[in-house]
């Protein structure tokens, strides 16, 4: 697979009508739940965004990013708050003491689509194969492979904080040094 190319977020010009794959760590560094304090990326990630809107480019969120990003959220929530009340997170799930906090995610997931272009993944056109062996030779997390291919096909950058996004030979925006000493541009 080829190398991703990093774009440090803070010198990032966007451009009008340019599609920008959300991550879901990039919406929950906007976005993050109340259990998480506001992480060292946020305000980074936040001028991004704010570039980003104000460039009228156009955030694009898809299935596998909002399930993600809803996942992550109550995992968070319960890690920190219910974990001994409910040793069980599927009893937590259905417990009454849930309804708060699913309401919670909820409402942020809705203010997601809100501010972003709602597309499905072209599951048909990956080369679902190559996908599925790098994951099994864990070399690549499946989901992360999926928005990468998405991506590339689509011919969307990807904003993201993940320091593992390197490979699949498409343009990545991120703040995270890692990530943009790993695949300079």
């Amino acid at each position: 697979m080829t190398k991703n190319k990093a774009r440090a977020t803070a010198n990032y010009t966007f451009q009008p009508g340019e599609f920008i794959l959300v991550d879901a760590n990039v919406w929950l560094y906007l976005r993050h739940p109340a259990a998480q304090p506001p992480p060292r990326f946020s305000m980074a990630y936040s001028a991004a965004f704010k570039n980003l809107l104000t460039a009228k480019s156009k955030p694009v969120i898809e299935a596998l990013v909002l399930s993600e990003y809803l996942n992550r959220y109550i995992r968070f929530e319960y890690d920190a708050y219910w974990r001994g009340s409910y040793p069980e997170f599927k009893d937590f799930r259905l417990s009454s003491d849930f309804a708060m906090l699913g309401a919670a995610a909820i409402a942020d997931a809705g203010q997601i689509i809100k501010l972003s272009t709602p597309e499905f993944s072209p599951l048909h056109l990956v080369n679902l194969p190559d996908i599925l062996n790098e994951t099994a030779s864990g070399r690549l997390d499946f989901n992360d492979g999926m928005l990468v291919e998405t991506c590339r096909l689509r011919g969307w950058k990807l904003l993201t904080n993940d320091a593992d996004m390197t490979l699949g030979g498409i343009e990545v925006l991120t703040s995270n040094p890692k990530l943009l000493a790993a695949c300079p541009p």
